[in-house]
């Protein structure tokens, strides 16, 4: 009876140690996929996050490329009185037969475009917007010289648009040349 119970005490300690062993195994299996579905939802949120700042940088860059200029101040429609700075950019799109102007800027975390046409808000293009700025440059005979004093002179415009998805947050920056100023038309 005393080597069955030295037996039996033997495998009751065989099992115990295996049990940990596989439950140390289980612990360290489900931390690792727990950390990998973390990754994952991490990197897709990044993914959609420059996904839709892509998009919206796109409809702000060709509508400011195709301007004719940037407005110091609205002078049309719902956008009279609305100013260019650094949160908000204001342009001329066309003059004749009728003058078009637009308004990109950013109210409650979402970028929106308004043309003179449009009430406001305007058309919501990207929401979840950490910031928007927009800084604006003449470029003469080769040499780049800040116009944020006066938007109205610039030929260029830089654009920095940041947007959080989920956890994160991840921006774009653009440069665009107003095609119509440089052309002198």
């Amino acid at each position: 009876d005393a080597i069955t119970s030295k037996v039996g005490e033997k495998r009751l300690l065989e099992m115990v140690s295996s049990l940990a062993i596989l439950g140390f195994v289980v612990a360290a299996t489900a931390g690792l996929y727990v950390a990998g579905q973390r990754s994952h939802l991490r990197a897709r949120y990044y993914s959609d996050a420059q996904t839709t700042i892509r998009r919206a940088l796109r409809d702000v860059t060709r509508t400011t490329r195709m301007a004719e200029s940037v407005l110091a101040k609205g002078t049309t429609g719902t956008l009279n009185g609305q100013t260019t700075n650094s949160s908000q950019l204001v342009l001329r799109l066309q003059s004749s037969p009728s003058v078009v102007e637009c308004r990109y800027y950013v109210s409650n975390g979402v970028l929106y475009k308004q043309t003179s046409a449009d009430a406001a808000p305007g058309t919501a293009l990207l929401s979840g917007v950490v910031s928007l700025t927009f800084s604006y440059y003449t470029t003469l005979a080769g040499t780049r010289a800040s116009a944020s004093a006066n938007p109205a002179k610039a030929s260029e415009v830089e654009i920095v648009l940041r947007a959080r998805s989920g956890t994160v947050t991840t921006g774009l920056t653009a440069y665009v040349t107003i095609r119509q100023v440089i052309a002198g038309s």
